[in-house]
């Protein structure tokens, strides 16, 4: 399938909510996990995280090529019905490793339908379209995280750890019939009898590419720094400021909140390639600064204002970010390049929430915070004028081309 002439908006609004149920349903599955698995420990929540994201690193290679070499219709009904299948599973009583071996299927079968569904972008939007396609996306997203934890809080306070699973693992599987009902498919038009697809081709043109390759660098030190929050949200709310399991789904509603806005906004206005950088630039800024902030708070409420300004820029970052990146990847390699990403960016994570899933067993979780939080804006601060500079070059290639 070629690049669009025309942005087909319907469709990219349609993609966006049958992802933005599935990641609903991914949500509440998470916060279940974690809400159920906190009182054997940080290292319990630690390997919860872990395993969730451990798929994304291995199968990184495989899912990005199978992206780029087979149609969104033949790949997203397979691993969609697998990944619901496990996901059902998670609703009988079952120990703790069959749980995290299911989570790390479902999750597995997640990392190939991303890429899958990340494809379609460019062939539905135009290129000048790219970041308001992404922020589109993005707004639908923001509603799945934004409800996700306030109804992940009353079912569970309600109703215990079983109705969760099974809003998932039917969201999980309805996404198998999404393809055929809103009539998109992605179709490789470049394979040959012979040729082979390189699996690393998405890590290799990531770290040719010089903007691409400042970027990937910065997002890693960032996420490394940042991921502490994910373990530790869960025990500063609990254990220091005394919430229960209702306010720990608003803190993250909060988060999610903030990206809807954001997401909304970038979706709605158009902007020139060097604001989208400047708006870079505050999203990474904002996300920095916020680990020092909730480290300090001393209420949920102070915690909840500035989750939301994360989210703000977090949207920032996903939207721009995205765009950006969407425009600097040729079609052909754009899967793999994008696993690549994802599978790097989770090492940094993984790294990250193994290590505090440790550290919090000998220090104050507060602590913890304001340390990440002072290394994320020491990344920022060293990174980002790297990352500003690549991408103006190509602004100005593009601008005047030879």
């Amino acid at each position: 399938m070629t690049e669009a002439t025309k942005t087909q908006w319907s469709k990219i609004q349609g993609m966006a909510v049958a992802r933005a149920f599935s990641l609903l349903g991914s949500e509440l599955t998470l916060f279940t996990l974690v809400f159920r698995e906190k009182d054997l420990g940080p290292g319990s929540v630690a390997a919860l995280f872990i395993v969730g994201t451990l798929p994304a690193i291995l199968m990184a290679p495989l899912a990005g090529t199978l992206a780029d070499r087979y149609s969104t219709r033949a790949l997203i009904p397979i691993f969609s019905i697998v990944g619901g299948a496990s996901v059902f599973a998670q609703t009988q009583h079952l120990p703790t490793w069959l749980i995290l071996t299911l989570l790390f299927i479902s999750n597995s079968c997640a990392s190939v339908v991303a890429p899958t569904w990340g494809k379609l972008t460019r062939t539905l939007a135009t290129s000048d379209d790219y970041s308001r396609a992404s922020g589109v996306i993005q707004t639908y997203f923001s509603i799945a995280m934004l409800s996700g934890p306030f109804i992940a809080g009353v079912l569970v306070e309600r109703t215990g750890f079983v109705v969760t699973f099974l809003i998932d693992g039917i969201f999980t599987t309805l996404i198998a019939l999404m393809p055929f009902i809103l009539r998109v498919n992605f179709v490789p038009t470049d394979r040959q009898e012979g040729k082979k697809t390189k699996l690393t081709g998405g890590f290799t043109h990531i770290f040719k590419d010089k903007f691409l390759r400042s970027l990937t660098i910065m997002v890693f030190a960032m996420v490394l720094c940042i991921s502490v929050v994910n373990v530790g949200d869960v025990f500063l709310l609990t254990e220091k400021l005394n919430a229960n399991a209702l306010i720990y789904g608003l803190v993250g509603g909060c988060f999610a909140l903030g990206m809807l806005i954001g997401s909304l906004i970038a979706g709605a206005v158009k902007i020139t390639a060097k604001q989208e950088l400047a708006a870079l630039a505050v999203g990474l800024a904002l996300l920095s600064l916020s680990g020092i902030a909730v480290g300090l708070a001393q209420n949920y409420w102070f915690v909840m204002g500035v989750w939301f300004l994360a989210g703000l820029g977090n949207a920032c970052i996903n939207t721009y970010g995205v765009g950006m990146m969407i425009r600097a990847i040729p079609m052909e390699v754009q899967g793999r390049a994008f696993a690549a990403f994802g599978g790097i960016i989770s090492v940094a994570g993984i790294g990250s929430q193994g290590l505090a899933g440790i550290i919090l067993y000998t220090i104050d979780v507060r602590l913890l915070f304001v340390a990440a939080g002072i290394m994320a804006c020491i990344a920022f601060v060293s990174l980002f004028p790297i990352v500003y500079r690549e991408q103006i070059k190509v602004i100005e290639t593009s601008s005047h081309p030879a």
